[in-house]
This record gives structure tokens, C-alpha cells and sequence, in this order.
């Protein structure tokens, strides 16, 4: 049997590396003939390398695999979606019949995935160009803003819900999530302040920046406090009291 020769696209080289090794040990109809990690990679390879199958992920730096999409012709081409993102996946991918898997991958659901490409390539049937148009406009449509923490190991993307506030390191900024996980990135606060959604967000204290939707209350007893509903106590400099009060009616 031929193998399908497939290209990888994925920005986090151990998710790319763990999806080769598990397609080479489970699936013997494929062949990853390359690993490409942004879009500019993409663009340059899958010409050069006609691909039969991509396995492509949904953010890539700061690109989406639609971007990419609008950029190749894919008419005869196999597409695997992969996503952290079950919510913008699940519904608009499957009134589309397309195919996708969720990180962390599952060798189960990697094979089923195979499986089903392979049946689609005996009937040569593809994805057609407004199934993927429906697709990118579900997502455009209920991708909420997310925020790109980097350091230099990795770069995070979050949503602005998931972040309860924003701590100043010196050069640093850690990211505390409503998960109890802490994300450190090497951008300052100053500098987050001026990205951020400001729909969300406010500078509360030369250190702070908060959720506006994670507080609770503002104590106003104990010196100037904002207590956010995860327990944590933050201070609210007095001239940005007024400030804070104001946004919060305005929401």
C-alpha cells in the first residue's frame, strides 16, 4: 500500500514530535515527510513537498490554520485539525465532517482519524472550500481574544476569562489563572497594560493589573482592597481607586 505522505504543522515542537512518534509506531499508511512551526514554514513546504495530509494546528504563533489555509490550494488535500480548544472545535468541525483532534493527543483517536482519511482517499473525497470557510468564520466568530504569554521556553495562548490578574516581576510579569497555575512572561506589566483588553482589564496598583470580571468586592476599610472570587486580596492605589469604581459601573 502507498503511504500518504503528510506534513505536520505545529508551533510546540513536543506536541509535533510526540504526533510523529505515535504516527510512525500506530499508523503504517502514513509518512511524515516534514515538521513545519509557523506559516512562514508552511508556505515554503507544502509547495515543495505536495502533501497528501496535513495534520495542521488551529494557533500558530500568531497565525490560525486559516490563515494558512487562504494561502494553499488544499482541494486535494487531506486535513487533520488539532486544537486545545475542544469549544471552537467541536460543534462547527463536525457540522462540517471534518476531522479533528484534541490535545493531549489519544493514540485512539489519532488511528480513528487515520482511518477515516484513508477511506476518504479511496473516494477521493476532500473538504470543500466552504466547509473550511464556515469553519474559519465559526471560529473568527467565537474565538475570544487571547492573550500570548512568552518566555523562553514556550509561548501561551490564554484566554482573557481564564486570567484572574497580573502581578509585576521587574522585567517580568506572572499571569495567575483561575486554575491555580501561574504563568511568568517576559514582557513587562507596563507593557501588558497597553495589550490587553481593556474590556477586561484594569491597572489597579503599579503591580496589578486584574480581571474586572473576577472581582467581588472592593473593601474599602482596610486600605484600598479589590477581593477577587478566588480569595485573593489585591491593593488598589488610591488614584486609581476612582478609576476602578467607574469601570465597574460601566460594565
Amino acid at each position: 500500500m502507498n503511504q500518504l505522505k503528510t506534513l505536520i504543522i505545529e508551533d510546540e515542537i513536543n506536541n509535533a514530535e510526540l504526533l510523529q512518534h505515535f504516527l510512525i509506531k500506530y499508523c503504517p499508511e502514513i509518512e511524515v515527510i516534514g515538521t513545519c512551526v509557523n506559516k512562514a514554514e508552511a508556505l515554503e513546504a507544502i509547495p515543495r513537498l505536495n502533501p497528501q495530509l496535513l495534520f495542521l494546528d488551529i494557533i500558530l504563533e500568531d497565525d490560525t490554520a486559516f490563515d494558512i489555509l487562504k494561502e494553499i490550494d488544499y482541494r486535494e488535500m487531506h486535513i487533520v485539525f488539532v486544537t486545545a480548544f475542544d469549544e471552537y472545535a467541536l460543534k462547527a468541525f463536525r457540522f462540517n465532517a471534518a476531522d479533528y483532534l484534541l490535545k493531549p493527543l489519544q493514540i485512539d483517536e489519532l488511528v480513528n482519524a487515520v482511518k477515516r482519511i484513508l477511506i476518504r482517499e479511496a473516494n477521493r473525497e476532500f473538504l470543500e472550500k466552504n466547509a473550511i470557510e464556515n469553519m474559519a468564520q465559526t471560529f473568527s466568530q467565537t474565538n475570544p481574544k487571547l492573550v500570548t504569554i512568552s518566555n523562553i521556553d514556550k509561548v501561551s495562548f490564554i484566554k482573557n476569562e481564564e486570567i484572574l490578574f497580573c502581578k509585576s516581576s521587574g522585567r517580568y510579569t506572572e499571569f495567575y489563572l483561575k486554575n491555580k497555575r501561574k504563568l511568568v512572561a517576559s514582557k513587562s506589566l507596563g507593557e501588558y497594560e497597553q495589550e490587553l483588553d481593556q474590556n477586561y482589564f484594569y491597572r489597579i496598583h503599579k503591580s496589578f493589573i486584574v480581571n474586572l470580571n473576577c472581582i467581588q468586592q472592593i473593601n474599602k476599610k482596610a486600605g484600598n482592597y479589590c477581593e477577587l472570587e478566588d480569595g485573593t486580596s489585591l491593593p488598589i492605589s488610591r488614584r486609581r481607586l476612582d478609576g476602578l469604581i467607574q469601570y465597574l459601573k460601566n460594565m
